[in-house]
Formats: structure tokens, C-alpha cells, sequence
């Protein structure tokens, strides 16, 4: 399997991180169908902000919902790169793939659950009941205990963005690889710490960009959106060797296709 070997070999020798070349691969994408892209993107922040709404049961909707259509403009644009294909539908044909999508979202809410855990244990019961009481003399007393935890807070945060970036590329290696949830996120972890702080340094700026469309407004929100997905698909085809001449990427791969 010509990709898997392209992905070991990343994983064994490295590769090169072209930041540049890959945020101004996103505009390029973005160009070819701004009408597709931006409608995508109204679509999705609308759903997230009624899902967010929806008491009780918005949670278990978001884990079904919110993997599909993460990995929505990344399809798109594979489709659009490999025969020209612009429908609209392909934003949404993550959902083909919903099994493994939402395992892997369970296990990664399990991780994060693990890490939280000691700063859960710190602060207490008392601090999250003062919270949930609505007391703000109780909170802001709260939140002063807090800060004198900075040192603990700072480390469990630095976990969470670091095992964050490790597995960000899980959904594509289930999407464009056909990996299974657990061999998916081991073999994002692998790749991307080869190459840790470029991929940071990719997502700080990708942030910026991001926070530049905020500063536009709506407009530059559902712009910036999609140009920082579309520049993360280009740096995946680049490390991977992702064929994109070819729609669909081989059959299942099991973990013993990598050794």
C-alpha cells in the first residue's frame, strides 16, 4: 500500500513542515469554489450554535454530529482536487464514515477526561458547587483560590494542547486512510511529534487567521474558516502522500499494514 508506506516513512525519517506553502495551498483551494466553502461554513457554525443551545440532550447530538462535519471541507476538497467534483454535498459526506468518526471522539473525551482528573481532585467539590450556586461574592473568592493553583492549571493546560495536537489528524487517517479509531489516533500521534512545534506553529497561525476573521466579522469568520481547513488537508497530502487522483484510498487498514 503505497500511502501507508509514505506515512511510515514520515513517521521513521521525518518530513518537512511548509507552513507557507500550505496556508497559501488553502487560499488557492478556497478560490476554485468560495461559494460552496462559505456556505459550508455559515451552515456548520449555525448547527454548532443550536446544537450548544439544546439542554441535556445537545451534548450526545454534538458527538454524533460535530466529527462528520469537522472533516466536511477536507472531503470537499479532496473531491474537488481529484475529479473537479463541487457539490455542495460532499461537505457532508463524513457522515459515510460516522462509526469510527465517533469512536474516536469517545475515546479522545475519555483522554481529556483522564487529564482533568487531577485538577478536578485540586479544586474540589466546594469550588464547582460555588460555581453552579450563581453567588458572585463566592465565585470571584473561588476564582482567587484558583489562581494560586496557576502553576497546576498552566501544566494541565500545556497537556491538553499538546495531546491535542498530537491527534489532530485521527478523522483524516479515518477518512482518507480508512483506519480504525485507535490505529488512527497512534498513528496521528507518531506523525505528528516528528514534527511537534511546526505543526504548533502552524495552528498558532491558522489561530490568527481565525482571529483576523473575527475581527471582520461574520465575513472574514467564514472565509478564514475554510482556508485554515482547506492549507491543514494540503499539509496532510503532503506528509502522507495522499493520492489524490484517487477518490477512495484502499479498503480498511488494520495496524499491522504499517509495520
Amino acid at each position: 500500500m503505497e500511502n501507508n508506506q509514505s506515512i511510515r516513512q514520515a513517521i521513521d525519517n521525518g518530513y518537512d513542515f511548509k507552513i507557507g506553502s500550505y496556508i497559501s495551498k488553502g487560499f488557492e483551494l478556497f478560490k476554485q469554489n468560495p461559494g460552496g466553502y462559505i456556505g459550508f461554513a455559515i451552515l456548520f457554525f449555525i448547527i454548532s450554535l443550536v446544537i450548544n443551545m439544546i439542554p441535556l440532550f445537545g451534548f450526545v447530538i454534538a458527538v454524533i454530529v460535530t466529527p462528520p462535519l469537522s472533516v466536511g471541507i477536507a472531503i470537499a476538497v479532496h473531491k474537488q482536487e481529484n475529479d473537479g467534483s463541487m457539490e455542495f454535498g460532499n461537505f457532508f459526506k463524513g457522515f459515510d464514515y460516522i462509526g469510527q468518526l465517533i469512536v474516536a471522539y469517545i475515546i479522545m473525551l475519555l483522554i481529556y477526561t483522564v487529564i482533568a482528573i487531577p485538577l478536578i481532585l485540586i479544586l474540589g467539590i466546594n469550588f464547582f458547587s460555588t460555581i453552579a450556586s450563581g453567588d458572585p461574592e463566592a465565585i470571584m473568592a473561588s476564582y482567587q483560590e484558583v489562581a494560586k493553583l496557576g502553576v497546576w492549571i498552566f501544566f494541565i493546560g500545556a497537556l491538553f494542547v499538546y495531546v491535542g495536537i498530537c491527534t489532530r489528524w485521527t478523522n483524516y487517517l479515518i477518512v482518507f486512510h480508512k483506519y480504525d479509531a485507535v490505529t488512527a489516533i497512534k498513528t496521528s500521534w507518531q506523525l505528528v511529534n516528528k514534527r511537534w512545534i511546526m505543526h504548533f506553529l502552524f495552528l498558532l497561525v491558522c489561530g490568527l487567521l481565525i482571529l483576523l476573521g473575527f475581527v471582520a466579522l461574520l465575513v472574514g469568520i467564514v472565509v478564514a474558516y475554510p482556508v485554515v481547513m482547506a492549507a491543514d488537508y494540503a499539509g496532510y497530502v503532503d506528509i502522507t502522500g495522499l493520492n489524490i487522483n484517487s477518490d477512495s484510498i484502499d479498503n480498511e487498514v488494520t495496524e499491522s499494514d504499517l509495520i
